[in-house]
């Protein structure tokens, strides 16, 4: 016998289930595209990342390959990158050279904060699209300490943000390769303290380079980064062991 209201009952149910197997669905898609988006931010930053050390390793070997020519084309960009280097001593954790080693800031923020940050007046970044600019180093390397303004924490990911297509006044477009901002991404040299110099000055056998990302992926609250760190040796600098 067919009880007055058991359709409404059994259509409520049908919806109920509907409703949890429709959620759980797009949870699991919602989960899935999570990862891809993390996954694409991660290539690509590991992608910048390659291309600020390949960019480096580039002008350190165009460097030596010319050491000892009366004029060397890339030593200008050379010691462009190396004044802004850091000293490495033996320190104590809470140390400013220890702090670009650990390198764990509590915000991406904080790493553009001049009261906070460790990176002011050492940070720097490779334009690579203007390596070929050699009678203006500045237009290579890009200096936090000179313009500040241009290092900014990232919109999406790590990267280095060109000006878009632009009008030329006669209906054409053409493509500006000026950069515009650096977004998430820096570069710390830091230089061994214990060397001496074949010259008078005294200067370091080696540099390290930490080359640092941080940026919020898929709307996360907590900071991702990644991180790399490579050593070239400067021909003209000797290491003093002595100490």
């Amino acid at each position: 016998m067919v009880k007055k209201g058991d359709t409404l009952v059994e259509v409520t149910l049908a919806v109920g289930i509907f409703s949890m197997i429709a959620i759980a669905i797009v949870a699991v898609m919602s989960n899935g595209v999570a990862s891809a988006q993390t996954a694409l931010e991660t290539t690509l930053t590991r992608e910048e990342i390659d291309t600020q050390a390949e960019a480096i390793r580039f002008i350190h070997s165009s460097y030596i390959a010319n050491v000892n020519q009366k004029e060397n084309p890339y030593a200008e960009l050379w010691n462009a990158i190396v004044d802004k280097a850091k000293t490495f001593e033996l320190a104590p954790e809470d140390s400013e050279i220890q702090s670009v080693v650990q390198f764990n800031p509590s915000s991406c923020e904080d790493l553009y904060n001049p009261t906070t940050s460790q990176t002011i007046g050492h940070a720097f970044i490779i334009n690579p699209r203007k390596l070929a600019s050699l009678n203006d180093p500045s237009k290579v390397v890009i200096s936090q300490s000179q313009d500040s303004n241009m290092f900014r924490p990232a919109s999406t990911y790590p990267r280095l943000v060109y000006t878009d297509k632009t009008n030329d006044g006669e209906g054409l477009l053409e493509r500006k390769e000026e950069l515009f901002s650096v977004e998430g991404i820096y570069v710390i040299a830091v230089k061994d303290n214990n060397t001496t110099a074949i010259g008078n000055d005294k200067s370091s056998a080696f540099y390290d380079f930490y080359i640092r990302t941080c940026w919020y992926g898929n709307k996360s609250s907590d900071a991702s980064t990644i991180s790399t760190v490579m050593r070239l040796y400067d021909p003209n600098i000797v290491s003093d062991n002595s100490n």
